[in-house]
């Protein structure tokens, strides 16, 4: 996996062992860096970084890094994964790259134990997306499928609790409603939402309150700010 940036570089250093190599621009004091923390790097010209999308800000840093074991098939995760306490992501139809790499980055925050959302009609995993995750992507169960609705069935049959996110009439306030030991979030994209039948199938529709100008918040904010109430209760 290739992260991106400075900011990666010192997350990563934080487990030197995890990197595989660094590709920079000759920058003496990163040289420096990488010698103490004993890293294998390679001084390259500017034309090397010319390849990368300019959004990446990769600040001349390219790190080939290990991803852990990770699970990526939802249907072995839930078969093997025995925690009593157990919180996933729904992400429905999430198009900003920026948005899905924040939310991966809160997820691994707060130690959510994966991230599920669809194979198609969505941004899937890209070098914008693991940018914005600042790398936070190779600590975090990954859970492509073909189709949100069946997998939500696929949960519940897993005692799972399924908790939907929508400004809708007789939603529930979030911080108002007890979380299951065993709970799905969903959250929608940033200009349509939860599909209708997904909130059909879910148990309990949420919201945040709005109290100022505002309607609603940024999809990566609002998961946050739900994430953390969730793991308040439950960790």
């Amino acid at each position: 996996m290739q992260l991106f940036g400075k900011k990666a570089l010192m997350d990563s250093l934080q487990k030197p062992q995890t990197i595989v190599v660094v590709n920079i621009l000759h920058d003496i004091n990163l040289e420096n860096l990488l010698q103490k923390h004993n890293v294998k790097f390679n001084i390259k010209d500017k034309n090397y970084f010319k390849q990368f999308d300019e959004k990446l800000n990769h600040q001349n840093v390219v790190l080939e890094v290990v991803n852990n074991e990770k699970y990526d098939d939802i249907e072995k995760f839930l078969n093997e994964n025995k925690n009593e306490v157990s919180i996933l992501l729904i992400i429905d139809s999430i198009q900003d790259p920026q948005n899905f790499g924040s939310i991966i980055r809160t997820c691994e925050a707060f130690g959510v134990d994966g991230i599920i959302y669809k194979k198609n009609s969505q941004v899937q995993v890209n070098d914008l997306v693991v940018k914005a995750s600042t790398g936070a992507i190779k600590n975090v169960n990954m859970f492509p499928v073909v189709n949100l609705s069946s997998t939500v069935e696929l949960l519940k049959k897993h005692n799972y609790w399924i908790y939907a996110s929508a400004l809708q009439d007789k939603t529930i306030d979030y911080a108002k409603i007890k979380y299951d030991k065993k709970t799905v979030l969903i959250v929608g994209s940033e200009q349509s939402g939860i599909s209708q039948l997904l909130l059909k199938n879910s148990d309990f529709i949420i919201k945040i309150p709005m109290f100022g100008t505002v309607q609603s918040l940024n999809a990566s904010v609002s998961t946050g700010i739900m994430v953390a109430e969730i793991v308040k209760q439950l960790k």
